[in-house]
């Protein structure tokens, strides 16, 4: 008897089940894709939402949403232009009677696959569109597998680009009325296959690859990352009135160590353990027959205190890099360079934290290289945090350099170049400030002899190049020491050109201890 009555009651739940199965599939389903239809159909919305196949689950509880398809109006006037599609949506551990009644959506899990999306946006990047919730809302986990979506700005050509995305969203929470913000983010994890993105000038776009970021480990890791101009040398520096360097990059394995990046995108903060950067490929064109922009150019310690965020990084790291600067002199007829390969580099305690205005704290970089492929290079440079005046050091050796190395910036810049010479050892250290550098220069070389250019012609056969060059040696020393005679010590003594940025002030200060240290007149 016991056990027929447990079997009735046993075939009483599988009919009821197999009841509300039913009516799920015949009522509730097309009432669930009519509500949400309707919602964002009403006469008021810009979007035309179509809704394939409705599938509900009782246990667990849960919805499923297929073939998403989203339309902006033909009359559309709003402010985002979107048509994309989404593959499914699935809302997993729902009560659904509360969320549809009562406007209080408790979700477990929502996952939202395949999405595709192409969108327009006519308002400045920078304007603000509080979007306030109409419902309470937790979600403990919001993940978007297999994102692609595109952006552009109808005011400008800002464009961003997401390719294979995945993003995993952690206890989003939030009340009625409370206004949509990145504060409801408390940790996320990221993936992208690619990322694009154009500046609004159209001048240059950027691309990430490969990219991954973990709330576990706090590590962003990016397999390659470039800067790349648009335009070839002259036609992008023909698009600017004043001089503007233009910059080429490239860079792969990069990983951000103790980087958290929800801090990041709430307030802009900009906090790393340590930057690591594998490989580094950089080129620089500067034209500077264009006019200069008299306008002073911020020291670099400026630029990090003028930060609108929290920067702190204990240090950059640059395994190897490669840096080629290319210049056309204002009287040149072909453009000169100067390269620094084999670079390994390390930056410390870069911070604009104002603790350091009481306490006594140094921003630093050591690094070596070889300059023009050839001569062994080595630099330290150190700089007081929040000194009123930008006060920093700058100590360097360089080795076994051949002087026509050089060539290629001398002949096209300086209109001379060397036919022998060898610089045997240089050592220089200086301190500068806003307005002033001054240090000692010793370069040890022997052997050298210059010849002068004509800056029109190029020609250095010519009366009157042959007698400037001839001229030119007399007053070179051409070695150091010479024999029988002490070593001469160069002096660094050079003011600070302020619409020139730090690189510029290093190069003429260290610049005037070689003229110095050559010249028989000084």
């Amino acid at each position: 008897m016991k056990n027929r009555k447990y079997l009735k009651i046993l075939l009483g739940i599988v009919a009821t089940v197999l009841m509300i199965t039913f009516l799920t599939t015949l009522l509730v389903k097309p009432w669930i894709r009519k509500k949400i239809a309707t919602t964002f159909n009403e006469k008021n919305s810009d979007y035309i939402v179509t809704i394939d196949k409705v599938k509900t689950s009782m246990i667990p509880s849960g919805i499923e949403l297929e073939g998403i398809k989203i339309r902006s109006k033909k009359d559309y006037s709003g402010i985002i232009d979107l048509n994309g599609e989404i593959g499914s949506i699935k809302l997993k551990g729902i009560n659904l009677a509360k969320a549809i009644f009562k406007k209080d959506i408790n979700i477990r899990k929502i996952v939202i696959s395949e999405s595709s999306f192409t969108g327009k946006i006519s308002f400045p990047r920078d304007t603000v569109i509080p979007m306030v919730l109409p419902l309470n809302m937790r979600i403990g986990i919001l993940l978007f597998d297999k994102i692609n979506l595109s952006v552009e700005y109808t005011a400008n050509a800002e464009f961003y680009s997401f390719t294979g995305g995945v993003l995993k969203l952690y206890d989003m929470h939030a009340e009625k009325q409370d206004t949509l913000s990145p504060d409801m983010i408390k940790q996320f994890d990221f993936e992208a296959e690619k990322f694009i993105s154009v500046s609004s000038d159209s001048m240059h776009s950027f691309t990430a690859k490969g990219i991954i970021y973990s709330t576990t480990s706090n590590t962003l890791a990016v397999n390659s990352f470039s800067v790349q101009p648009n335009y070839l040398d002259y036609d992008f520096t023909s698009r600017y009135e004043f001089q503007t360097n233009r910059i080429e990059a490239d860079f792969s394995n990069i990983y951000f160590h103790d980087f958290y990046a929800v801090d990041y995108f709430r307030s802009g903060n900009m906090m790393s353990s340590w930057i690591e950067i594998g490989k580094m490929d950089m080129k620089v064109f500067l034209d500077k027959r264009k006019k200069l922009r008299h306008v002073n150019m911020p020291a670099f310690q400026d630029m990090i205190y003028d930060y609108p965020g929290t920067i702190q990084i204990d240090s950059i790291s640059l395994i190897n890099g490669n840096v080629a600067y290319t210049e056309h002199a204002e009287e040149a007829n072909e453009p000169g360079s100067i390269s620094f390969n084999e670079i390994n580099a390390k930056i410390y305690n870069i911070t604009n934290n104002t603790i350091y205005k009481k306490e006594s704290a140094f921003l630093e970089f050591k690094g070596d290289a070889l300059l023009m492929g050839k001569g062994r290079m080595t630099l330290l440079f150190k700089g007081r945090i929040f000194d009123s005046q930008n006060t920093f050091s700058l100590d360097g050796t360089l080795t076994d350099l051949e002087v026509n190395e050089l060539n290629p910036m001398l002949e096209k810049n300086a209109f001379v170049y060397a036919t022998s010479g060898k610089i045997d050892s240089m050592n220089f250290s200086f301190t500068a400030n806003n307005t002033k550098a001054s240090g000692k220069l010793i370069m040890l070389y022997h052997g050298l002899d210059i010849t002068v250019k004509n800056k029109r012609t190029d020609d250095t056969t010519t009366f009157k190049e042959r007698f400037i060059s001839l001229f030119a040696n007399k007053r070179v020393l051409d070695s150091n020491p010479i024999p029988g005679k002490d070593v001469r010590q160069g002096i660094i003594d050079c003011e600070r050109e302020p619409e020139r940025f730090l690189f510029h002030y290093c190069y003429r200060s260290i610049l005037s201890g070689i003229q110095s240290s050559i010249d028989k007149n000084q």
